[in-house]
């Protein structure tokens, strides 16, 4: 029998590291191979025979375009997006000061120009930054009405990753809910050490124990220690660090630095985006138009 595949489907400024990093342990214990993707040449333009000859369980395609989906075997996913508003102001505080530039080469050019300018000007560079990049390009022209792929937004995720990814296992068939009582605990350490150690000593430890589906129990233990505060430094949630890759961690923060003059200009280059993606009931998004419009 031909063995699953599962996916997850990112964009950039959506979560993407934090989200991946949980995959990774996920798969670890599980004795499952993830391939962390995100961009066409880390699988040379042709996805499904990079899956065919690599022996993939799990994609983990973090900058997702869904041109390359095409010719996949029958998976199951989940995809997560977020107010593209949201991704503007995150990109801007995360490309001025902390996001790596490796296999990032549009980066430093930008990053100079965002130190240069007021965070006024930065803004508006960073709105046609994200256009020309196609940033949020790929949220725009996904299909949001597969089956088989369960549609989540960052702001219902990370306020409550436990519901969260108990939810996205439950979607692909993944999650074990049954009580693991005292006798049973010793057998299921003994295969999650297994994986971990062939996982990090293959040459050691040449073969695995599959834990599929996976253990609810540890799945809850491997979100708590990836919740927030461990990724930015004691901060909680709300509490900002404009030098971290996590600087804040909170929905909205759009109001909070979008001028009448952003709100025209990212509707000028994005048109009905936030409507479309269901962030915005109308057009009118409650802030008033500036008197001299771009």
């Amino acid at each position: 029998m031909t063995r699953p595949l599962f996916a997850y489907f990112g964009h950039h400024k959506c979560a993407s590291t934090w989200i991946h990093s949980i995959l990774e342990t996920i798969c670890c214990d599980a004795g499952l191979e993830i391939a962390y993707l995100y961009a066409p040449r880390n699988f040379q333009d042709d996805l499904p025979r990079y899956v065919e000859q690599q022996g993939v369980d799990f994609i983990s395609y973090v900058n997702a375009d869904a041109d390359f989906l095409k010719g996949l075997p029958p998976y199951r996913g989940f995809h997560v997006v977020r107010d593209p508003r949201d991704i503007v102001v995150s990109g801007y505080f995360s490309h001025k000061n902390s996001h790596p530039t490796d296999d990032f080469p549009e980066l430093p050019a930008h990053r100079e120009k965002l130190k240069s300018v007021p965070k006024d000007e930065g803004l508006h560079a960073e709105i046609e930054f994200s256009f020309t990049r196609q940033v949020l390009g790929e949220m725009s022209k996904w299909d949001y009405r597969q089956p088989h792929v369960l549609e989540l937004r960052q702001e219902e995720l990370t306020p409550d990753p436990y519901r969260g990814f108990l939810k996205i296992l439950a979607h692909l068939e993944l999650l074990d809910e049954t009580h693991v009582g005292m006798r049973q605990r010793p057998w299921l350490y003994a295969r999650l050490a297994l994986n971990v150690l062939h996982w990090h000593h293959e040459t050691l430890v040449p073969f695995k124990s599959r834990l599929v589906p996976f253990p609810a129990e540890r799945l809850l233990g491997i979100v708590h220690d990836h919740r927030f505060s461990n990724f930015a430094g004691g901060r909680k949630e709300g509490q900002t660090d404009e030098k971290s890759h996590y600087r804040k961690g909170v929905a909205g923060d759009w109001k909070n630095h979008f001028t009448p003059e952003h709100v025209a200009h990212f509707k000028e280059v994005y048109k009905d985006l936030a409507e479309r993606l269901g962030y915005e009931s109308s057009a009118d998004w409650g802030v008033l138009a500036p008197a001299n419009a771009r």
